[in-house]
């Protein structure tokens, strides 16, 4: 038997924005660069405002310092919520839990969306 989460419209997946960087970095600076995660969490919530209440209790709970291999002082930092999208289905093996709507494009830029699996395998290896 497949297990299922049975879905009343009340889950999320939502994208927590969070970014490391040293902990003196000047922050008026907004081109500066940083590392930037963009990570998914699924939330249960009954309203909208609910879930992007829970996602940003999350996203701070995740700040943290530390000294990094050269011993230089670094943070993590919570930015923001970046997507927040209800999810429709029942939650189980093969169930659609986002999509993104590129509009009107040519053939050959939807192509260009596609990694073969040896990319994926690369990519998420290293």
């Amino acid at each position: 038997m497949t297990e299922k989460i049975k879905n009343n419209k009340n889950w999320y997946l939502v994208e927590i924005i969070e970014r490391c960087e040293p902990n003196d970095v000047d922050d008026q600076r907004p081109l500066r660069r940083c590392i930037v995660y963009g990570n998914y969490h699924l939330i249960k919530a009954d309203t909208v405002e609910e879930a992007y209440d829970k996602a940003e209790k999350i996203g701070k709970e995740g700040n943290y310092n530390y000294k990094n291999a050269d011993k230089m002082d670094m943070k993590w930092e919570f930015v923001g919520i970046g997507d927040l999208l209800p999810i429709f289905e029942d939650i189980e093996y093969g169930a659609e839990l986002m999509f993104t709507d590129y509009g009107f494009i040519s053939a050959k830029r939807s192509d260009s969306f596609v990694k073969s699996k040896t990319d994926w395998i690369k990519k998420l290896k290293t």
